[in-house]
C-alpha cells in the first residue's frame, strides 16, 4: 500500500471518473485514505455520467446513420453501450413523432 503521497493531479485524474473503491485501488490507497485526500484537496468523489448535449445527440445519430454499430459508437464517445442503445432509441422515437406531427 502506498503512503499518502498522492498528488492533487493524481487525485483529480480519478475523482468523479470512476467508482471510489476502484479509484482507491488505482492509486494504491484504502478507501478511507482516498476519501481523506479527496476532502483535503476539495475534490468531489461522486461518480456521475456526463449529461447529453445536442452536439452529442447529433454525433450519435450521424454515426448511427453512417452504419457504425452501437458498441463502436459507445467506444468512440467514451460512453456505455446501454447508454448509446437507449439514446439512439429515444432519438429515433423523437424523429418519428416529429415526422408524424409534420
Amino acid at each position: 500500500m502506498r503512503k499518502l503521497n498522492v498528488t492533487p493531479e493524481e487525485m483529480k485524474a480519478v475523482c468523479g471518473r470512476m467508482v471510489a473503491c476502484r479509484a482507491a485501488d488505482h492509486l494504491g490507497l484504502t478507501i478511507s485514505q482516498f476519501y481523506y485526500l479527496a476532502q483535503k484537496y476539495s475534490l468531489s468523489t461522486s461518480f456521475t455520467h456526463s449529461a447529453w448535449t445536442p452536439n452529442d445527440d447529433e454525433q450519435v445519430m450521424r454515426l448511427y446513420r453512417n452504419g457504425y454499430q452501437q458498441k463502436d459508437i459507445a467506444e468512440m464517445m467514451g460512453r456505455g453501450f446501454v447508454s448509446i442503445r437507449s439514446r439512439v432509441a429515444r432519438l429515433r422515437k423523437l424523429e418519428l413523432n416529429m415526422r408524424k406531427a409534420a
